[in-house]
């Protein structure tokens, strides 16, 4: 009978760990995630196509908080304006600020301060006794190197880290939550794109990296 119940355990933890990485991959498409413009448009934004040579500054025509709204809804960053793409360019930044594309608040926080990243929709927030404090986008693993899904904690926090294994590829604000998983600053494409790591863009993990401390915890969803 004890053999039994014994089998019965591993076979549900088994199935269970198939679960979160068929999820994992289903959030890991080497080709992107769905892009928001493709969804409703929120209040305050404008679908546009981009040009050849646009970027955040010309088409916000200089407006630093338009190029900062565009960029996090986006999910890129200066460097990732592609032609052809259909983007949402803010054109009221009163009403496009108070766009938010994740959970305002948390009934299952798991503590003081915490840090989610949501796999589905490529953005993290920071959370205070469970209320939003500050989200961004992020760029996380593809179909071949995915992010795995799970309860995490920071384990320590590294500001000038090089990558060991990608030809010392530049890791700056560096939190460890996983073995050899971060989140740290990086290029932001606008689609899962990295070796398993969550890219956020140098302004969200400068203040990421300042605001979490050692033993936080991080929900990977």
């Amino acid at each position: 009978m004890n053999s039994v119940k014994t089998f019965l355990v591993l076979l549900l933890a088994i199935s269970s760990s198939l679960y979160t990485r068929e999820a994992a991959l289903a959030s890991s498409t080497d080709g992107g995630v769905m892009p928001v413009a493709a969804a409703e448009i929120p209040e305050g934004f404008e679908l546009v196509t981009l040009e050849t040579g646009s970027s955040p500054g010309k088409l916000c025509e200089a407006d630093a908080v338009c190029e900062t709204l565009f960029k996090k809804i986006n999910r890129v960053d200066d460097r990732r304006i592609a032609a052809g793409k259909s983007v949402l360019l803010p054109v009221d930044t009163a009403k496009a600020s108070e766009y938010v594309p994740i959970p305002g608040n948390l009934a299952d926080t798991r503590g003081e301060r915490e840090v989610r990243v949501y796999l589905d929709s490529q953005y993290f927030g920071a959370y205070e006794n469970g209320a939003l404090l500050f989200w961004g986008p992020i760029s996380s693993g593809t179909k071949s190197h995915p992010t795995w899904p799970g309860e995490f904690v920071v384990n320590y926090k590294q500001r000038h880290k090089r990558s060991i294994k990608y030809n010392n590829a530049p890791m700056p604000y560096s939190i460890n939550y996983d073995g050899p998983y971060f989140i740290h600053q990086q290029a932001l494409p606008g689609h899962p794109a990295s070796h398993g790591c969550v890219r956020l863009l140098e302004d969200d993990a400068k203040r990421l990296f300042g605001w979490v401390r050692n033993g936080d915890p991080v929900t990977v969803l």
